[in-house]
């Protein structure tokens, strides 16, 4: 079926009353709405993250943050209860308003107020504060106050990080160091009590050793040869009488062998046991030279013989020299044996004491570097209280606004206008889908599925015409007396219908 215009200007026609009555409608609904939007200003501010003014490599910073996840979280702050009730108490903003409450505040605070993050990954990073108001001025002052607070918000951050890395670290050197303390009280309280058998001791120790058994032998070898001449000594005076003969005429060749072979054994007893075959040889050497020594007479015998009061003289000292060297050959094996358990304490000692030192040492590296840590942690709390670190700062404050951002009357004008078009022949259109009238052959055919042979049109009586105009009529009277109806409302209510005129044209050439 081809589209027929004349038909449907047709329908427009007889359809007119219906498509103004609803364009009218709809235009006023929107020229209502342009009229009692209230206006909106919109003032914007621009801040911008800067990099730290001082090369990471020289002086760190230790408030290590990932920015945008910083700027999210002084955007909540911002955003709380306290601040935007904080915000519009300062600035007054709803003095006017007293009988709202706090929560509508809060909630009204938020709808104002717009955060928007651009930038990263590379790129320069910005933060744009927007404020909206009823008012330039109100608007200019809520988006700068609320820079404000988020650049102090930003330092009051970054400064208690900065403390706080610091008071740890003050926190932690000072409990390594009474570690150390305590630990060094316990290793010099450890050497203190085993001062004798400690492991930087124990090559002196066995040194010292090594001489005392030295000395132990010497002292017994002496004790044998003092035993030896006290029995030569006896042998000689029960052999001649004489106490001096061997001290007064020089030894013969078996008294020299005989001491010789005395010696030997001293040396040899203290190292082989008394069933040694050599010590057996010896001293079997030795008795045959002392009955040899004993069967011979002394040559050129002097005049006098000496009497036993001299030989008991010379035994007394020999047992004296005797004594003295058994005690002190007694000492010095208990120092050998004292010295034997320090020595074989040493390696317990040793293993206990090293893993002391090992913790201490430990403990050491963990304090050099909680030192260096809060060195350099100072260096960062410096940085941040000097703001010379990474921080915030104002590209660009909020000016006053000198047109409103919202709403835009021309634009809802526009579209009421539109829409009223739109709406009107839409009610045409559906008046006529739920008409139950045939109004041309072709839906005749469509209808009844049979061809017309010829087609009679409506022929109106002389009294339609008229009727269609009183109706025309009564609908424009009506329109006029709803408008008139509602200015009149409006003049009750305290709001001219002249002056919201005149506002209305006013805003629309404005804007």
């Amino acid at each position: 079926m081809s589209l027929d215009v004349r038909y449907l200007f047709w329908i427009l026609r007889i359809r007119f009353t219906l498509f103004l009555s609803v364009a009218a409608v709809v235009v006023a609904a929107g020229l209502a709405a342009a009229v009692a939007l209230p206006q909106v200003y919109k003032a914007q501010a621009a801040l911008l993250v800067e990099s730290s003014q001082i090369p990471s490599d020289l002086a760190a910073s230790t408030v290590r943050t990932d920015f945008m996840m910083h700027l999210q979280r002084i955007q909540q702050r911002m955003l709380t209860r306290e601040n935007m009730l904080g915000i519009a108490e300062t600035l007054s903003l709803y003095d006017d308003a007293p009988e709202m409450e706090p929560d509508d505040i809060v909630r009204d605070m938020r709808d104002r107020l717009t955060f928007q993050l651009s930038g990263g990954r590379g790129n320069a990073l910005y933060v744009a504060i927007s404020a909206e108001a009823d008012t330039g001025p109100k608007a200019a002052a809520i988006a700068n106050e609320l820079v404000t607070r988020t650049i102090e918000a930003d330092a009051e951050f970054r400064e208690k990080i900065a403390t706080g890395t610091l008071s740890f670290f003050e926190k932690e050197v000072w409990r390594l160091g009474e570690e150390l303390d305590q630990i060094d009280r316990r290793i010099l309280a450890f050497q203190n009590d085993n001062v004798g058998a400690l492991p930087e001791t124990l090559d002196f120790r066995m040194n010292r050793q090594n001489l005392l058994r030295e000395h132990l032998a010497q002292a017994r070898r002496e004790i044998a040869q003092l035993g030896d001449q006290r029995r030569r000594l006896v042998d000689v005076f029960e052999a001649t009488g004489r106490t001096d003969t061997i001290a007064q005429r020089p030894p013969t060749r078996e008294e020299e062998e005989l001491s010789t072979l005395r010696n030997e054994l001293t040396s040899l007893s203290a190292v082989f046991s008394d069933n040694n075959p050599k010590i057996s040889v010896l001293k079997r050497r030795i008795a045959l030279l002392e009955r040899a020594i004993a069967g011979q007479s002394p040559a050129d015998p002097p005049d006098e013989t000496p009497g036993a009061g001299v030989l008991e003289a010379q035994l007394v000292e020999i047992d004296s020299q005797i004594e003295t060297l058994k005690e002190t050959a007694a000492t010095l094996e208990d120092q050998v044996a004292e010295m034997q358990v320090e020595i074989d304490r040493t390696p317990a000692n040793g293993i206990t004491l090293g893993s002391m030192e090992r913790e201490r040492d430990n403990v050491q590296t963990q304090y050099d570097r909680a030192v260096a840590r809060m060195s350099d942690a100072a260096t960062g709390e410096r940085i941040e209280l000097l703001s010379k670190g990474e921080r915030l700062s104002v590209v660009e404050n909020a000016v006053v606004p000198t047109h409103p951002a919202s709403p835009n009357r021309k634009l809802i004008a526009a579209a009421a206008a539109l829409a009223g078009l739109v709406f009107g022949l839409a009610a045409v259109t559906v008046a006529e889908l739920l008409s139950p009238y045939i109004r041309r052959p072709a839906e005749l055919t469509k209808s009844l599925g049979v061809t017309p042979l010829a087609a009679i049109p409506y022929v109106a009586t002389p009294f339609e015409p008229l009727w269609r105009g009183l109706r025309r009529v009564a609908v424009l009277a009506l329109i006029v007396g709803a408008a008139g109806g509602g200015a009149l409302l409006l003049d009750r209510l305290g709001y001219p219908a002249v002056e919201i005129g005149q506002s209305l044209l006013t805003r629309l050439q404005s804007s």
